[in-house]
């Protein structure tokens, strides 16, 4: 499981004022110091995330945050943090303390994870102790507790304040400073539905039976990674093997032997977009052609609304604002795909004196209505709920977007091919 992709995680985030305790929390939930603890307001600055596992939800990544009541110098910049971590997350744990009353800030957030569809899961902090004089010292009773050993505070804290349950999925409260109730936690956190995962679906949905020979064309130029192959890849290889099938894999132009090897035909061909064109012609029109980033597209987005994007391309013109965004951030190599040649290919076809702009990683612009197109890549290190974010952002502000795949393949004039595994899905 520690292998498991970070985009194929569930992720789920903790909100809550400073000193809430949250990264108390996390630490206790993940049995180890994830988060550093402070009693000075404002510890956790920028989001920090960790990869684990929480039964039955399997995999994960726990992010952390900024206390959301943060007043320093840059508590404005790390509210902007936050905000992106909401847009991205399958789930949210929201932290209150019993000795303090819900604020508005309290209210805006969890309203804005409902506002976002994110379940949350209130989990309340629970204080062993009360202060009983000028001088803070602790009253030796420890008030949390009922007369036969019952945690109260929690539970008293919930019925004061019954609006907060219209937020929010599920309730638990303990002392996060103890592991008494950790299991019940994980046990609350884990029966929460997380929103936007690909959950029972697969790559290979539908084009895969046990026993089926599948041709992976996975060239090796200067832009792949040294010794290993890139992610799709190794998922589509691996889904193969989960299928019984049988997995091939060659480069370009070692295709046509691979074909005629083959007793039979194979079930399908499916190559890397940058090589679209060549293998279309090494491989007979009989097999089935797709490209890794179309099936991508097709199983962490909406390939409906990517194919859609496609008739803005011969809208383009001189002057013409372009977004090319990636999901992942690498070095650039002399032939990028997303910096060189994309923007190579779109001049080859006429489409010259574009302004093209370049994103990466996290980054994605709120506002993409100043684009006259979008080109994305395959979105293979964003979550699902990601990549459906930014199609729906570009799709409610009017702007075409299509990813490397889908362009690349239209580009060639081979699109109808390149889909054709799927029209039933297309035309649904």
């Amino acid at each position: 499981m520690e292998q498991t992709p970070k985009a194929n995680r569930i992720h789920i985030a903790f909100f809550g004022r400073c000193n809430a305790g949250k990264s108390t929390l996390i630490n206790m939930l993940t049995d180890q110091p994830v988060s550093l603890v402070s009693d000075v307001a404002g510890t956790t600055t920028d989001p920090v995330s960790k990869a684990m596992e929480i039964l039955p939800l399997g995999p994960v990544v726990i992010t952390d945050t900024a206390g959301i009541d943060d007043t320093t110098e840059l508590g404005a910049l790390r509210m902007e943090k936050t905000e992106e971590v909401v847009k991205k997350i399958n789930l949210a744990v929201y932290v209150l303390r019993t000795d303090e009353e819900p604020t508005s800030d309290d209210m805006h957030w969890l309203g804005l994870l409902k506002q976002n569809n994110v379940p949350v899961a209130l989990f309340i902090n629970e204080i062993n102790a009360t202060t009983n004089s000028l001088d803070g010292s602790k009253d030796s009773v420890d008030a949390s507790k009922d007369s036969v050993g019952n945690d109260i505070l929690g539970e008293q804290y919930i019925a004061d304040h019954t609006g907060l349950s219209d937020l929010v999925t599920v309730i638990g409260s303990a002392d996060f400073t103890s592991d008494a109730k950790r299991l019940e936690l994980l046990d609350l956190l884990g029966g929460l539905t997380p929103l936007d995962v690909e959950g029972e679906q697969t790559l290979l949905q539908g084009l895969v039976e046990a026993g089926d020979t599948i041709i992976l064309v996975c060239p090796i130029d200067s832009a792949a990674p040294k010794g290993r192959l890139i992610l799709p890849q190794v998922q589509t290889i691996r889904e193969i093997l989960d299928y019984k099938g049988l997995a091939l894999v060659c480069q370009t132009e070692e295709l046509p032997a691979m074909i005629h090897s083959l007793k039979h035909p194979p079930k399908m061909v499916i190559c890397d977009s940058q090589a679209f064109d060549r293998v279309d012609e090494l491989t007979p029109n009989s097999i089935p052609l797709t490209s890794f980033s179309i099936l991508m597209a097709r199983f962490k987005g909406k390939l409906q609304d990517l194919v859609a994007g496609v008739k803005a391309i011969k809208n383009l013109k001189a002057g013409s604002k372009v977004l090319i965004s990636e999901g992942c951030t690498h070095r650039r190599q002399c032939d990028d795909i997303g910096t060189v040649k994309i923007p190579n290919l779109l001049k080859k076809q006429g489409y010259t004196d574009l302004q093209l702009e370049f994103t990466s990683g996290g980054a994605f612009p709120k506002d993409v209505s100043q684009y006259d197109l979008i080109i994305h890549c395959g979105a293979c290190m964003l979550t699902r709920r990601e990549v459906l974010r930014r199609i729906e952002c570009a799709v409610v502000q009017g702007t075409p977007i299509v990813n490397y795949g889908v362009l690349i393949a239209a580009l060639h004039g081979i699109l109808e091919r390149a889909i054709s595994p799927f029209v039933d899905e297309l035309e649904g």
